[in-house]
């Protein structure tokens, strides 16, 4: 049965992979995609769009939707708790606060990913700090150091937003937050490719461990699991992924929280056997949205609106799914 629905679930990837190549102002047929692959294709106008424009930005959006969706995964198994999303540490705001200030300073775009790095990291350092310093490392220290951060992050931002040129630097300071990937070309996948297949591959081969993890510290611990140093090694990594899609497109928001938990409401609760569906979920799920931001209008729609609207139907969902089944969120 789980055969079954990873072959479902890859078949909508797929399909999801195939539309994002042919459908744009420019449309492709599959044909044309055949041709192009097999260098049959003559038309050098077709040639560059999709080999510039739609490949590049399809492969970084499918690759973005299964970072975000898999960091969601590690942190919703971390801290036993559905309703955790990647920014639950402070990375997305730390990313967004150093990639605001990139652009009040006048950088490039090579600059702002590394601000915004730079940022995501240095939040989740704090946060880990200020639980740290607290005496707390438990989930509930843990969650509320990450807030707390955050709120920070959110208040340096508007701080330099209030600052910023209103003709010039605003609105792209705006325009970066709501996140998107009409920029996205071969170098920024060249950029981003190794800090979010490094990730991924270390949390895939700790898949089994992050299983036992979720069931406690305790229960890991009395199985002779080091949990503390693995679990941080694993927030580390879910960071990274995180902080890597934002520095690269803007904040794309719910895909981290949403895409889990409704794996885990359809296909249950075992980490290691919803690794790949959770990939896949979150790569098909960014991919529909990304399509639709560069489709329903003449200007390019921000992506985390489309997302946001997305995700808040898709918990609505799960909610009314979990009631019929007698189960809480909580």
């Amino acid at each position: 049965m789980k055969k079954k629905k990873f072959w479902i679930m890859m078949v909508i990837f797929i399909a999801c992979v195939l539309l994002s190549c042919c459908v744009g102002r420019y449309p492709l047929s599959l044909r044309d995609l055949w041709e192009m692959l097999t260098g049959a294709m003559e038309d050098g106008m077709k040639v560059s769009v999709f080999w510039q424009i739609r490949l590049p930005r399809t492969f970084f959006a499918a690759l973005a939707g299964m970072a975000l969706s898999l960091s969601g995964m590690v942190y919703q198994n971390l801290f036993q708790n559905p309703l955790v999303a990647p920014d639950v540490l402070g990375v997305s705001g730390g990313a967004s606060a150093g990639a605001v200030a990139a652009i009040l300073l006048g950088g490039g775009a090579a600059r702002i990913q590394l601000f915004a790095l730079g940022g995501g990291l240095l939040a989740v350092g704090l946060t880990l700090g200020l639980a740290s310093l607290v005496g707390s490392r438990r989930n509930i220290g843990l969650l509320l150091s990450g807030i707390v951060v955050g709120s920070l992050a959110e208040s340096m931002i508007m701080l330099m937003k209030y600052s910023a040129d209103p003709t010039s630097q605003l609105p792209s300071m705006d325009y970066w937050l709501m996140g998107s990937f009409h920029t996205i070309h071969w170098e920024d996948v060249r950029t981003g490719l190794p800090l979010l297949l490094l990730p991924m591959a270390a949390l895939y081969l700790l898949r089994f461990q992050l299983r036992i993890l979720s069931l406690g510290e305790e229960e890991a611990r009395s199985l002779g699991m080091r949990a503390g140093r693995m679990k941080l090694f694993s927030i580390l990594c879910a960071t990274l992924l995180t902080a890597a899609v934002v520095s690269v497109t803007g904040v794309i928001s719910w895909i981290g929280l949403i895409v889990p938990h409704m794996v885990q409401l359809f296909f249950g609760q075992d980490m290691k056997e919803n690794f790949s569906i959770c990939l896949l979920g979150g790569g098909a799920l960014l991919l529909g949205a990304d399509l639709l931001a560069r489709s329903l209008s003449q200007a390019e729609i921000p992506i985390s609106i489309l997302t946001s609207v997305i995700g808040a139907a898709c918990l609505v969902a799960a909610l009314y799914f979990r009631k019929r089944k007698g189960e809480e969120l909580l």
